[in-house]
């Protein structure tokens, strides 16, 4: 049968790809054998960075896998391990271990030792951006390929055709006078995800286009789902239950497109379209590349997907980056002029290496200025509903909900006070939407008042798991940046759906007495409470009322202030009177 590119094979969650590779890391120099296979999916459960299906475990180890408060000890793991009775249990470790292969993160040497690529290291360390990894990934990534078993008959870089077919489509779109718009998530798994060699591309846009036609023409839904299933299974025969895989694979490789800020999301979610602000890139990329496949020897091939730059851009010349640092300087000047802010003198840099710095600081100049537009234009009443609709919908806005939530935090929380700076540190794309959520080990948003600082970490989490990845995590990254910004006090707003029990309990101990022997102010929050100071914010405009960040921070200390709050159940009850109190206070008419 064929197959679709699936990034569940070839890559997998970018958290999950840093934690395999931390445990491959512990076991880097150790020969390859069956037992070293073990040991590392031993490892890996032991940390909970894989946990198995519940089938041949007692519940005893079900608990255990479960309580991310206890620590698991390696016997406990390897008991789990065994507990499974897999037919070849060292295969679990050569299949966690091959997507960090595919990946260029790490290889086996001639004496079968395993060893972290200088890619891989570059990762771990973070000198290099999880974007910077797919696209050096996505670049090289071909099928056929030594690592990758099958697809014997594909020829294709399935990045690089998608590019070709999403601009092709775009083409013929244009030539018929229709609107260019990508490709909808649907037309992405059917035509795009099923790619074998690069000659089919353009017959793949046409074919595309027609399908588009069709089910416009079809008006009922269950009609349309028909046509859709029908219409795949005679277009894709030869395909594993296409119906069903063209959706699964699509939401899941279309996220880590973004990653390489060539691809922008449209509509909604709904369609995937070439990042205009990427035209010159890809314009040469795709001069350069026509995405057929080259031959490679297992050991060429290991060897090129582990060298960041195996892969020759061909825009890095100096007539090429010229072009893109004024393309993007146009668009800062711009931003600038919208702002009413005064232009920033630009002179064209000399040479690849200072137009490549120059871009990268015009980008990020670019960043700053479309955040200082977003809190301009979200203090409108219409746009303060915006953000509160979508706070209340946020499993519901086509992304990735934990992606979403990071996005409409940061909006949220520029339209409520007078911040001076408030920092996502998700990933953003050209566009300015982030990309992935925010790395491991900074904190999600940064906040920067006259007077004060913060911290904003969000969570889609609700169970056991949440006080696992964010407890102590989150009272780590409010001490570092104490400990970075020690001029004034600092405060961290925790929000969720809802709060689990032992994560109030954790930040109560921080709250109430002590995390690295120095008391901490964090306010824990739900997506709820959230909206209801957003709703203030709206109500208090209505009344002659601006809420500023001196009323952010009344209230930040009135919930971190535990007199007479006996316990963390106690102190969830207190937030909840403090907010009504706050809200009251602000929406009061001004006389």
């Amino acid at each position: 049968m064929d197959q679709l590119w699936s990034a569940s094979t070839t890559m997998r969650n970018p958290e999950r790809t840093q934690s395999f590779l931390q445990v491959a890391a512990e076991l880097e120099g150790e020969v390859w054998t069956h037992e070293t296979q073990r040991r590392l999916q031993t490892l890996l459960i032991q940390r909970r960075f894989y946990v198995p299906t519940a089938d041949g475990l007692t519940h005893t180890q079900l608990e255990l896998l479960g309580d991310y408060s206890r620590q698991m000890t390696y016997d406990e793991a390897r008991d789990i391990f065994d507990s499974k009775g897999y037919t070849d249990p060292p295969m679990r470790g050569r299949t966690s271990f091959s997507p960090l292969v595919k990946l260029g993160l790490a290889t086996l040497d001639n004496g079968n030792r395993i060893q972290l690529t200088e890619l891989g290291r570059m990762f771990l360390n973070g000198e290099v951006s999880l974007g910077e990894v797919t696209l050096s990934f996505l670049l090289k990534f071909q099928l056929p390929n030594p690592l990758s078993p099958g697809c014997k008959n594909y020829n294709t870089k399935p990045f690089i055709n998608t590019l070709r077919l999403i601009r092709r489509v775009n083409e013929l779109c244009r030539d018929r006078g229709e609107k260019e718009k990508g490709v909808s998530a649907d037309e992405f798994g059917i035509f795009v995800l099923s790619i074998r060699t690069y000659t089919e591309v353009e017959q793949r846009a046409k074919d595309l286009l027609d399908y588009r036609q069709a089910m416009g023409a079809i008006r009922d839904q269950d009609a349309r789902e028909a046509y859709r299933t029908e219409f795949v299974q005679n277009y894709l025969p030869t395909f594993q239950q296409p119906a069903q895989n063209t959706r699964e694979y699509a939401d899941n490789i279309i996220r880590y497109l973004r990653l390489t800020s060539y691809i922008r999301i449209r509509g909604g979610g709904y369609y995937v379209d070439l990042e205009p602000r990427r035209r010159v890139e890809i314009d040469a990329l795709l001069a350069h590349d026509d995405g057929s496949a080259r031959p490679f020897t297992r050991q060429e091939y290991t060897r090129y997907m582990a060298d960041l730059n195996a892969y020759q851009l061909p825009f890095e010349t100096p007539e090429q980056l010229a072009s893109i640092a004024k393309e993007v300087a146009a668009e800062v000047a711009s931003l600038e002029s919208a702002l009413g802010l005064p232009p920033t003198a630009f002179a064209l840099a000399s040479g690849v290496r200072a137009l490549k710095a120059q871009i990268r600081d015009l980008r990020e100049q670019r960043v700053r200025l479309h955040n200082q537009k977003l809190k301009l234009d979200y203090q409108q009443a219409q746009r303060i509903d915006e953000a509160i609709n979508a706070l209340g919908n946020i499993r519901r806005l086509g992304g990735k909900p934990s992606i979403e939530l990071e996005k409409w935090s940061s909006i949220a929380l520029n339209i409520i006070d007078d911040a001076e700076l408030i920092q996502p540190n998700a990933p953003l794309g050209d566009d300015n939407e982030p990309t992935f959520t925010a790395p491991a080990g900074v904190p999600d948003i940064e906040c920067f008042y006259q007077n004060f600082g913060a911290i904003c970490e969000v969570t889609m989490l609700t169970g056991r798991d949440q006080w696992f990845n964010e407890g102590q995590p989150v009272m780590r990254h409010l001490r570092d940046f104490e400990d970075s910004h020690s001029e004034h006090e600092n405060y961290c707003l925790f929000v969720a759906p809802t709060l689990h029990r032992d994560t109030l309990n954790t930040f109560w101990m921080s709250v109430k007495h002590e995390y690295e022997g120095r008391k901490q102010k964090i306010v824990p929050l739900t997506i709820r409470q959230l909206i209801h100071l957003l709703e203030g914010v709206k109500e208090a405009r209505d009344a002659n009322y601006k809420v500023c960040s001196a009323d952010m921070r009344q209230l930040y200390d009135a919930c971190t202030t535990l007199d007479g709050v006996p316990d963390s159940t106690a102190w969830t009850t207190h937030v909840e009177a403090q907010l009504k109190a706050w809200h009251s206070r602000v929406t009061a008419p001004v006389s």
